[in-house]
């Protein structure tokens, strides 16, 4: 059973610093917003090894969401305060967070966000949130997690035996009649697997009228692995892309100019890579072995970690790389 640790204003933990929670500042105009580390899923291709099943995980994250959206408002501010996309994403599935509605209303609310995009497997997701999310005010996205229309299969991929694929398309078909909400199917290709799942998911898109997604199988240090699946490269993937667009006479290939990125001042960062600082330990880390300190207003990883909370350790930052911050212990 994994712990979940409650990230609150009185925690004293930053919400910038962890890739797992808080906000990630990538030098765009995209925020990456993270209330949760939870998942209900157990996907066993998953490149973060979330869900109950985790083996690399000791705990859970959850994120008091007034204390985030003032973070995420000092964020949008620093960067100029205007056409910011707020990505409500996860390592986990963002709609686990009992309050994700409320987030996602309040960050409508923030003066600088023209849009709000959002990932999920949809099995937790309800019309009726749906319809809050339609009235919100501002255009939604919603990137649905869906691996194969077959119900075996899908299931498989999903880890998970209660999982039907059928009710994920009735979700699909429902969010894809709002008016405000714009639908992206988010299928994760596993060469020599779901080669079939996928063809179907892209005559499902054509169906709808909505835009298809296809990512690419990537193997992480601590993501989960399917023997069964090949790992490909870049090149053959696109290749890939291009049989199955001549296949089913659709774009796949998605031009990144419909996402409006661009690049945007960063959020600054106060520590740098060997620079030696003090971190007060407040919690235990999302991977054995590793603590969650704070130095320099900063959220800081620390590995092979033994100091328990309240304490502070001696740290050398060993990575700093968008303001996400990973250190050893001295």
């Amino acid at each position: 059973m994994m712990e979940t640790i409650k990230i609150t204003r009185e925690s004293g933990i930053p919400l910038m610093g962890a890739i797992q929670f808080g906000i990630i500042d990538r030098g765009t105009n995209l925020l990456q917003i993270r209330a949760t580390t939870i998942c209900n899923l157990n996907c066993p291709f998953c490149s973060t090894d979330a869900g109950p099943n985790s083996k690399t995980h000791k705990t859970t994250y959850s994120v008091d969401i007034d204390y985030l959206i003032d973070w995420v408002k000092e964020v949008v501010k620093y960067k100029g305060g205007k056409n910011i996309e707020a990505n409500l994403d996860s390592v986990g599935e963002p709609f686990v967070h009992k309050d994700f509605i409320e987030l996602a209303k309040k960050v409508a609310d923030i003066e600088g966000i023209y849009k709000i995009s959002m990932q999920s497997n949809g099995t937790l997701v309800k019309k009726e949130q749906i319809d809050e999310l339609d009235s919100i005010g501002i255009p939604i996205r919603i990137n649905l997690s869906i691996h194969s229309t077959d119900k075996e299969e899908a299931k498989e991929l999903a880890g998970n035996e209660n999982y039907e694929i059928t009710q994920i398309v009735e979700l699909a078909k429902y969010i894809n009649s709002k008016k405000n909400i714009e639908l992206l199917l988010a299928p994760v290709w596993l060469p020599g697997l779901n080669d079939k799942g996928i063809g179907n998911i892209v005559e499902l898109a054509k169906e709808l009228k909505c835009l298809i997604g296809i990512q690419k199988y990537e193997i992480y240090k601590y993501s989960r692995k399917m023997k069964k699946a090949k790992n490909i490269t870049l090149w053959k993937f696109y290749k890939k892309l291009e049989e199955w667009e001549k296949e089913h006479n659709t774009q796949l290939k998605l031009d990144p100019k419909i996402f409006k990125f661009e690049k945007m001042t960063r959020f600054p960062k106060t520590m740098d890579v060997n620079q030696k600082v003090y971190a007060e330990i407040k919690a235990p880390g999302w991977i054995k072995g590793q603590m969650i300190g704070v130095a320099n207003q900063r959220c800081v990883t620390i590995n092979k970690c033994n100091k328990p909370i309240g304490s502070t350790a001696k740290v050398k930052i060993v990575q700093n790389k968008n303001n996400i911050y990973l250190a050893n212990q001295l």
